[in-house]
């Protein structure tokens, strides 16, 4: 029994009893101490990355709002002064027909400013206005888009009747001095139609009620064609003079060269012609 060898698995276990015994024993706590200590570092590590996470993430959400906050406000508020500034950029002067186009008539209405105007200026500057102040360039239901409306509808008004030059003696007249030629009022017209006139207007009547041919329906314009012109000539005089009077009667004149050229052009034979003053 003395000389038996002993095995590596017996070995293994008296080593094992030694070092329970040994002092070596008492520092194995201290190293497995340390072990808790690394744990302990570790923790906090592992539990600031959750927190980093999810204040990240709420930034994240917030930052949409504070930006949508910021965007909404000038949406709702730039809107009204974009539309309110295309209207005030450049106002127009509404104080009569002729502060509507004051590149075209700056000297404004006679007998300041010529009766003449020059009809292609006129248009150009009209259709100028007309697409700044067109209702379809401003929300509708807005106050821009009414005023927009009336602006248009009184800028059509002014030009129809500023390119016609008997709307505009008509428009002068009750302008300047308060007369409305077109109202069936004895005192307007007393002492307006002359007698001369009136033969020269029951002269013409005749001959185109007595027309029987296109020929002789055309001579009949030509010379009513001159009439009007030498008509609108002293028209103009009149206004540009500031004879109220003479103003009044070429007007009427003028009236009844207008009536005779549109019933030249509905001519008929045999049909009964009525000309209005």
């Amino acid at each position: 029994m003395s000389g038996a060898v002993p095995t590596r698995q017996t070995l293994r276990h008296l080593r094992r009893l030694c070092l329970i015994d040994s002092p070596t024993a008492t520092t194995a706590p201290a190293t497995t101490r340390r072990r808790p200590s690394l744990l302990q570092c570790s923790r906090p590590l592992s539990t600031r990355h959750p927190r980093q996470a999810f204040s990240t993430s709420a930034i994240c959400h917030q930052q949409p709002r504070a930006q949508t906050q910021a965007e909404g406000p000038p949406e709702t508020t730039e809107q009204p002064k974009e539309e309110d500034a295309t209207l005030s950029a450049s106002p127009l002067d509404v104080t009569n027909y002729y502060t509507l186009f004051p590149l075209t008539l700056a000297s404004g209405p006679p007998p300041r400013g010529a009766f003449d105007i020059p009809l292609s200026h006129l248009r150009r500057e009209f259709l100028r206005l007309q697409s700044q102040y067109h209702p379809d360039k401003f929300p509708p239901g807005t106050a821009s888009h009414q005023k927009s409306r009336a602006l248009s509808s009184l800028l059509n008004n002014a030009y129809k009747t500023l390119s016609d030059p008997l709307l505009r003696a008509r428009y002068l007249l009750q302008l300047n001095h308060g007369i409305d030629i077109t109202h069936e009022d004895n005192a307007t017209h007393a002492g307006v139609t002359d007698h001369s006139t009136l033969l020269e207007v029951m002269e013409a009547q005749e001959m185109l009620e007595e027309a029987t041919t296109h020929d002789e329906i055309e001579t009949l314009m030509r010379d009513n064609v001159e009439r009007i012109r030498e008509t609108e000539k002293a028209l103009g005089e009149a206004f540009e003079k500031d004879d109220v009077e003479s103003a009044k009667r070429e007007c009427i004149k003028l009236n009844y060269w207008r009536s005779l050229h549109s019933a030249l052009h509905e001519w008929e034979p045999g049909k009964e012609v009525r000309l209005v003053h």
